[in-house]
């Protein structure tokens, strides 16, 4: 339920390619996949800045009390239960009253915004979560008229938002704690396997998308992104194995070993990637690509911020920023390309054998997905997600994951209410549905949670 989307786009672009119709995808289909995909990663920049980061910065109890809709929280405050506002770490709180009122709103106000873009995806994805309109071969919904104008009105409400509040809530950020564009910069090397098609035909990684593949690094010279080259280790992870390709690789647990984590080390060319918003954005400026370097341009220009600055811990959020205006544009322009008579899915046969690859993007990072068909049936399957990229443990060279390069170093001014390594952490936006592991930092242990 967390990005459903971006493994339903995966998985099908996965098995598009196992049936031999990964070039036959109808025009309507690759539209209405790039709305559906589109407003789940609009829902989750939403989501990440509003209901998952901006409480580390802000003091919900700073309020003026005569504002209806902060009295509403104000009385949440007053029963027992107080979650998701506190308890929690506290202080290093800056901001003045008037603009914690200012954010409080904007937070319940982003909660209305989240449910009308799932509203949007539902029109064309059925429900969400989990919604059910990508499939093989395309999309399982015809287009009409009337989905298209109901999908159209609910984008529009959310680009006011969008537009109005959600940038100037970002700039407020960066203006009190500028620090943050110092902090938590990580690995400096950044992956994306690009997503939102804007052509059918040719390798995932080669052809055009809105979001471009390729990698990247502090210097910001982009480079094309070789498939084959990706690997995954298993060093520092409870499962058997060695480092190899993913399409070639097993996920066999193996709980009594010398490891640290649930979370296997994806690599690229041995070296260890950021993913996520902050690396689309940088790949995407680094090859110039519009108009996604135009509004990069611009909005550093507005802020008075170096590019390379992106590289941290404000950048992270500024990107999502950033992504959230473009594509909601963007989706604009495909919801009016959608045409009432076109097919919308491809019809295939289910091969003997054969395999097949998907490349796409969650709104945390890469998502690939490699299956093995033998006899008909599944003989493998294997999937990579976004913050295994990210929150990976150390491979078999001694590299750490980015996340781990993005600790080290940093400075904590109160090892007992440790907010530095809070805000960089969350930056990122982990997803628990990857791994978990619980630090314990009295006793300086760590606790593992296994998910079943």
């Amino acid at each position: 339920g967390v990005c459903p989307n971006a493994h339903a786009s995966a998985s099908s672009m996965c098995l598009d390619d196992a049936f031999g119709v990964r070039d036959s995808i109808p025009e309507n289909a690759r539209l209405i996949r790039n709305l559906i995909h589109s407003s789940n990663h609009i829902h989750n920049s939403i989501l990440h800045f509003y209901h998952l980061a901006l409480l580390d910065y802000m003091d919900v109890t700073n309020v003026k009390t005569d504002n209806p809709q902060v009295g509403i929280v104000l009385n949440f405050l007053k029963r027992e239960e107080k979650g998701p506002f506190i308890p929690r770490e506290v202080g290093d709180f800056r901001f003045p009253v008037e603009i914690n009122q200012r954010l409080l709103s904007n937070y319940l106000k982003a909660l209305d915004m989240r449910r009308v873009a799932h509203e949007m995806l539902a029109v064309f994805g059925g429900k969400m979560p989990h919604s059910c309109g990508i499939v093989p071969g395309g999309v399982n919904t015809r287009p009409d008229s009337g989905r298209i104008s109901n999908f159209l009105g609910r984008v529009l409400e959310v680009r006011d938002f969008i537009k109005n509040d959600y940038w100037e809530d970002v700039k407020t950020l960066v203006k009190f704690y500028p620090e943050y564009l110092e902090i938590g910069a990580g690995c400096k090397k950044f992956l994306a396997f690009g997503t939102f098609d804007l052509e059918g035909k040719g390798d995932y990684l080669e052809r055009k998308r809105f979001h471009p593949s390729g990698i990247t690094d502090e210097k910001l010279q982009w480079e094309p992104l070789n498939g084959k080259n990706i690997t995954e280790s298993v060093h520092s992870s409870w499962y058997e194995g060695k480092t190899t390709y993913p399409g070639d690789g097993q996920t066999c647990p193996k709980r009594v070993k010398d490891g640290y984590s649930w979370i296997k080390s994806p690599r690229y060319n041995g070296r260890a990637y950021e993913v996520g918003p902050l690396a689309r954005t940088l790949i995407a400026y680094a090859r110039k690509s519009e108009p996604v370097y135009s509004l990069v341009e611009a909005r550093m220009k507005e802020i008075s911020v170096d590019a390379k600055k992106l590289i941290s811990v404000m950048g992270r959020h500024i990107s999502r920023a950033i992504e959230a205006q473009l594509l909601i544009e963007e989706t604009i322009s495909w919801t009016k390309a959608i045409k009432e008579t076109g097919d919308y899915v491809a019809a295939y046969q289910l091969p003997e054998e054969s395999t097949g690859a998907g490349f796409s993007e969650g709104a945390r990072g890469a998502v690939g997905h490699w299956i093995e068909i033998k006899n008909r049936k599944i003989q493998n399957y294997q999937i990579i997600s976004p913050s295994t990229w990210n929150m990976s443990p150390k491979d078999e060279n001694g590299n750490p994951g980015p996340l781990e390069q993005s600790l080290i170093g940093t400075k904590v001014r109160n090892e007992e209410n440790p907010v530095e390594v809070l805000r960089i952490v969350r930056s990122f936006d982990p997803c628990l549905a990857c791994a978990v592991q619980i630090l314990d930092r009295k006793n300086l242990t760590v606790k593992n949670c296994i998910l079943i």
